[in-house]
Formats: structure tokens, sequence, C-alpha cells
């Protein structure tokens, strides 16, 4: 793990492999450890740098609200610290929010953009009373919010057949602190439409949905897709297409990106 010192915290992330960069920005909740087994197989052909965003794994809060326009700032300040100029940027999630929001302020640096289990449209107002709610129920009791929160994520034939892998990730959630989860919750949910980059973004574009997925339904998806230049593949998952669906979204990831 490496420690990038910004602004008045510090951002961890890894870095592995040579050649053309590969950012990739995790969900809510979630670790740079996610894309653990695809940042290995990506290596061996691409430099891949997997960021805990701020507030969540080890990297630390910048306040009390983290848009996703701060967490793009932070990226694209790491991306000038390892003296990169073009990458290509991977979002699971929230991760595809601030990869829409880099995309959006600093268009000159994305070669390619993917979005995994993620949207290009706003919180709707039912969504952001959602967000609201959680927040209460982080402060009331965080690890019992996390526990549901997660699990949640998956198909409920997933749960079992990944167990230990989604004990895992509730066990890092919780180390995740207050400030941080309530942080992303409030980022997310005033982040704006960003619909016109599957548009008009001048970057190839990958879209990987879940057809079970219940955060992001997947007729959302197709709707904000169709009439796009963007590569729709829809897996058999939830919405942790990552854990789910790992060899195929490794796959598809592999021949977008060679």
């Amino acid at each position: 793990m490496k420690i990038f010192s910004y602004k008045h915290t510090h951002v961890s992330y890894t870095d592995q492999g040579k050649g053309s960069a590969l950012f990739f920005l995790h969900g809510f909740l979630e670790s740079n450890s996610m894309w653990k087994n695809i940042a290995k197989e990506l290596a061996k052909k691409f430099r891949v740098v997997c960021i805990d965003l701020l507030g969540h794994g080890q990297s630390g809060c910048l306040g009390y609200v983290h848009t996703m326009e701060d967490q793009a700032d932070m990226i694209h300040a790491l991306m000038s610290h390892l003296r990169l100029r073009k990458i290509s940027l991977i979002g699971h999630s929230m991760g595809g929010y601030i990869t829409l929001a880099f995309a959006e302020l600093y268009p000159d640096h994305v070669k390619n953009l993917v979005l995994i289990n993620s949207s290009a449209r706003p919180d709707s107002a039912e969504r952001k009373l959602n967000r609201d709610r959680a927040i209460k129920a982080v402060k009331q009791n965080s690890d019992l919010f996390i526990q549901l929160s997660v699990s949640n994520l998956f198909m409920p034939e997933s749960l079992k057949k990944h167990q230990k892998k989604v004990d895992r990730l509730i066990d890092e959630a919780k180390q995740i602190p207050v400030q941080g989860v309530i942080a992303a919750l409030e980022g997310m949910k005033i982040r704006p439409d960003r619909e016109v980059l599957l548009h008009f973004g001048p970057y190839p574009k990958l879209i990987i949905a879940g057809e079970h997925d219940t955060i992001i339904p997947i007729n959302e998806v197709r709707d904000q897709t169709e009439t796009t230049d963007a590569e729709l593949i829809i897996l058999n998952c939830g919405h942790m297409a990552t854990i789910e669906a790992e060899k195929e979204t490794l796959r598809q990831l592999s021949d977008f990106l060679k």
C-alpha cells in the first residue's frame, strides 16, 4: 500500500504493473481491496492503480461532505503526482459517479471510461430521502446499517455462494469512520445528472450492469445507454458484479481495454 499526501489528509492506493494506466475506483462502503483479483490479472498488461477513496479504506476524510467532484479532484491530483497524462477509469457504483465527475472536469485526461453497476443519473427525490434515512441509521447504529446495506447488494443465491467474501466486505466496511460513511452519502445525494457524457464523451465507454441489480435497476441502465455509443454488457448478478460475476467482469474489461 502506498500513501499520497493530499490537502490536509492522506490517500492510500496500490500501484502495480507497467503500461497504459488503469485507475480503479471502488463503491460506497468498499475499499481498493475489492479489486484485488481483477487488478492482479490486469497488471500483467497494464499499470493498475487501485485507490481508497476519501473517507474509505485507509484514506482520511476531507470534511463532512465528500462530493463526487471532491473525489475526482483527488484522483486528478494523484494522477499528476504519478506523472500520468491519460488514464482509463473503472468505477463501481459510487466509483462510477466519481468516474463521470472526473470525465466532466478533466475530459482531456480520459482514455477509456468504464461504469460497473453504476448510473449517470442523479438521485431521484425518493432516493434522496433514503439517503437521509441512511444517515440517521448510521448515526444510530453504524454496524447494523453496514450489515444490512452490504447484504442488500447481492442476489440471495450469491450471499450463500460468496459468504466468506461478503463477511470480509462487512468487516472491512465496519472499519470506515462514521464521518466517512456520512460524507459519502451526503456527496452522492447532491450529485448532478451526467447522462450527457454517455452521449458526447469523446472516449470509448463500457457499461457493465447486473440483470438482478436492485440498487441500479437494469431498465434504468438500458434507458441511459440505448441511444449512445457506449457498449452495454448485462451480467447475471446483483449490484456486485466484481464478486458475483468476477471472471466475466474481468473478461469484459480485458476485451474492452486491450
